[in-house]
C-alpha cells in the first residue's frame, strides 16, 4: 500500500446492487486498487459507475458528525440518499443506532489495540480520527483505509494521517455470529480491521515486504476485538492459501484467509507476540514479517521449526478432527475440515530392524511420498483395521532438514497424543518414530508434514510398518553406562502387564526398587537416581508377563 493508496476489504467484484450472492464475496480488493488506472482496467464500467454514484451522493447529501464517547473518533454520516445509514433510533436520542454502533466499535478497537495490546497510537494528541459511513456495495467492500486528501475516498482536510471508510448498512453481506444484529457485527469487525491498517501505516508506511501481510494482520484484530462475531469464518474455507484445505500451497505472504496462522501465535505464544513483532518491523524496515516473528519467538525461548509444525497440526485438528480443549484452536470445531492428501489403510511389509532403502521404491502400501512448497504442509491419515502388530514404526527421509513431521494420535478413549519428530538430521538421512501405544487402542494417526523453509521447496518419503517383538519383553542396556548420578533403562513391552524393576548387588542383595506396578504396552523408559548406590557393578532385573531379564550396570564415583 503506497502513499495515497486505498486498502479496500472487498466482498464482491461483479455485482453492484445490494442483492448480491454471498458466494461471490472475495473480501479483499487491495491488490487491484493500487491506483485508479489499475482499478479501471480491472473493473471497467463497474468502477466508473461507482465513481458517479459516490460523487453524486456527496453533492446531494450534507454529512453530519457524531463524536464517540472517548472523543477520539468522529463518525461522518448522512440520513438521505445512497450513503444513508439505517434510520433506526432505539433510544430516541436523534442519532441513528448504526452511527452509535460505529462509535462504540471504534472506541472498543482503540481500547484493545492501543491500551491493552500496546500498539502505537495513530491519533495525535488533541485530535479525533475520521470514520466515514458510505455505500460501498458497488465494490462489494466492507471498508477501506486511505491517506489521500483528494479523490473519491478523500480524507477530510483536518484528518490525521489516515481515515477510514465503512459500508453504510451491510445489507446483503455474508452472515456472522453476532448475537443481536449481523449488520452490527459486520460493522464492528470492519472498524477493528481498518483501525489496524491505520496502525500499520505509522509502523511501516504501508511499504515493503511486511505490507504484503497486512490483511492477515488486520483480520486477526477482528477476532481479537470481537471474538463473538466470527465474520472471518466466511473466508477461511477453500481459498487460495487457507491452512485447512490448501495447506500444501505456500503461506507466503499471508492474507485474510490465513488469519488462523496469526491466531495460533496470539492464542498459544501470547497476546504480546504480534505487537512485539511489529515493533521490530517499525524499528527496521528491512526486517521481513517472518524474520520479526522468529526473533520474537527466540526471546520466548522457543524454536521456529517445532512451533510452525504445531501451528499446522492445529489446523489439522479442526472441523471433524477437532479435539479441543485437549489440543488445537478454541474454535476448531467451527473451522473447515482439513484436506487429507492421502489415507493409508495398510502398512508396508515388516521391516524388522532394517532401514528401508530410499532408492529402491518397492513399498506400495504404507508409503507416503510427496513434495512441499516453501512454508506449506500436507496432512495424511493412517486408519488400519487389520492390525498387523502391536505398534507402528515410521521411517522418514527428507531432502532438506527444514521438512519436519508431527504425529497426532487419536486414541479410542478420546485421548489425543501429539508427538513432533525432531528432524535435525542432514538431507537424505532417515529418522525413526515408534508409536508408544498399543495399535489396538488407536483410532487413527494424523501425520502432519511441514516445510519450514521460507525459500526452498522440498521432497519427503515416509514408510509406515508394523513394529512388534511378538510376545517377548526386550530390555536395552542402560545408558549411560558406566554412570555416576543417573542412568536410564529402556524396554519394549508387547502388551499391558504387571512390571517390576529391581537392582541387586553381585552378592544377590536387593539394593533398590525402581518400579512396581502396571505398565502400558510400548517403549518405556525409567530414569534411575544412583546417588544412594556405592561404586561397583550391579544387576538390574526386569520381571513381567512370566518373563525375567537381567543385565549388568556399573556405577562410578
Amino acid at each position: 500500500m503506497s502513499e495515497s493508496i486505498s486498502t479496500i476489504e472487498s466482498s464482491n467484484v461483479t455485482v453492484s446492487s445490494k442483492e448480491r450472492p454471498t458466494e461471490a464475496f472475495t473480501k479483499c480488493l487491495t491488490p487491484f486498487l493500487k491506483d485508479d488506472s489499475l482499478a479501471m482496467e480491472r473493473f471497467g464500467t463497474l468502477f466508473e459507475e461507482g465513481l458517479t454514484l459516490i460523487a453524486t451522493s456527496k453533492l446531494l447529501n450534507e454529512r453530519q458528525q457524531y463524536l464517540s464517547e472517548s472523543r477520539k473518533f468522529t463518525i461522518h454520516y448522512v440520513t438521505n440518499g445512497i450513503d444513508a445509514v439505517p434510520n433506526t433510533d432505539a433510544n430516541e436520542d436523534g442519532i441513528p443506532d448504526f452511527v452509535e454502533w460505529a462509535a462504540e466499535a471504534a472506541d472498543s478497537s482503540y481500547q484493545l489495540q492501543i491500551n491493552e495490546l500496546g500498539y502505537p497510537d495513530p491519533i495525535p494528541t488533541g485530535t479525533s480520527y475520521d470514520i466515514y459511513l458510505k455505500d460501498l456495495s458497488s465494490y462489494g467492500a466492507y471498508g477501506l483505509t486511505n491517506t489521500s486528501r483528494t479523490g473519491i475516498f478523500a480524507c477530510g482536510v483536518n484528518s490525521t494521517s489516515t481515515c477510514i471508510f465503512s459500508e453504510n448498512d451491510f445489507a446483503g453481506f455474508p452472515p456472522n455470529d453476532h448475537p443481536e444484529n449481523q449488520a452490527k457485527g459486520a460493522l464492528q469487525v470492519t472498524i477493528a480491521h481498518e483501525f489496524k491498517h491505520a496502525i500499520q501505516y505509522i509502523q511501516n508506511n504501508w511499504q515493503g515486504e511486511t505490507d504484503q501481510w497486512a490483511e492477515m494482520d488486520a483480520t486477526l484484530m477482528e477476532e481479537v476485538v470481537y471474538d463473538n462475531v466470527n465474520d472471518y469464518y466466511n473466508y477461511i474455507d477453500d481459498f487460495s492459501t487457507d491452512l485447512f484445505t490448501q495447506a500444501h500451497r505456500s503461506l507466503i505472504p499471508g492474507s485474510y484467509e490465513d488469519v488462523t496462522f496469526a491466531l495460533y501465535f496470539h492464542e498459544i505464544i501470547g497476546a504480546d507476540f504480534w505487537p512485539l513483532s511489529w515493533e521490530l518491523i517499525a524499528e527496521d524496515p528491512q526486517t521481513t514479517f517472518l524474520q520479526a516473528a522468529q526473533q520474537v519467538l527466540k526471546t520466548k525461548n522457543k524454536s521456529w521449526k517445532p512451533t510452525l509444525l504445531q501451528a499446522y497440526a492445529f489446523h489439522y485438528a479442526s472441523g471433524l478432527n477437532s479435539i479441543y480443549p485437549s489440543f488445537g484452536f478454541e474454535e476448531s470445531a467451527f473451522y473447515p475440515d482439513p484436506f487429507i492428501t492421502n489415507t493409508l489403510t495398510e502398512f508396508a511389509i515388516d521391516l524388522g530392524s532394517s532401514v528401508p532403502d530410499p532408492v529402491l521404491d518397492v513399498q506400495v502400501e504404507g508409503k507416503i511420498t510427496g513434495d512441499l512448497s516453501r512454508m506449506s504442509s500436507r496432512y495424511y491419515e493412517v486408519i488400519v483395521d487389520d492390525v498387523p502388530g502391536s505398534f507402528v514404526r515410521i521411517h522418514s527421509m527428507v531432502d532438506d532438514a527444514a521438512i519436519t513431521f508431527g504425529v497426532l494420535t487419536y486414541l479410542n478413549d478420546g485421548t489425543p497424543l501429539y508427538q513432533p519428530l525432531y528432524n535435525e538430521s542432514t538431507a537424505d538421512s532417515w529418522i525413526e518414530y515408534r508409536l508408544n501405544s498399543n495399535w489396538e487402542d488407536v483410532q487413527k494417526l494424523g501425520i502432519i508434514v511441514t516445510n519450514t523453509h521460507e525459500q526452498v521447496n522440498g521432497y519427503f518419503e515416509l514408510v509406515l510398518s508394523d513394529y512388534t517383538y511378538g510376545e517377548n519383553i526386550v530390555v536395552q542396556q542402560n545408558y549411560p553406562n558406566p554412570a555416576s548420578d543417573r542412568t536410564t533403562i529402556e524396554l519394549m513391552l508387547p502388551s499391558r502387564t504387571d512390571l517390576s524393576i529391581d537392582i541387586f548387588d553381585l552378592l544377590g542383595r536387593h539394593t533398590l526398587t525402581v518400579f512396581r506396578g502396571r505398565a502400558n504396552a510400548g517403549l518405556q523408559q525409567f530414569s534411575i537416581n544412583l546417588s544412594n548406590l556405592s561404586a561397583g557393578t550391579f544387576i538390574y532385573r526386569i520381571s513381567a508377563a512370566n518373563q525375567v531379564s537381567s543385565k549388568l550396570m556399573t556405577v562410578i564415583r
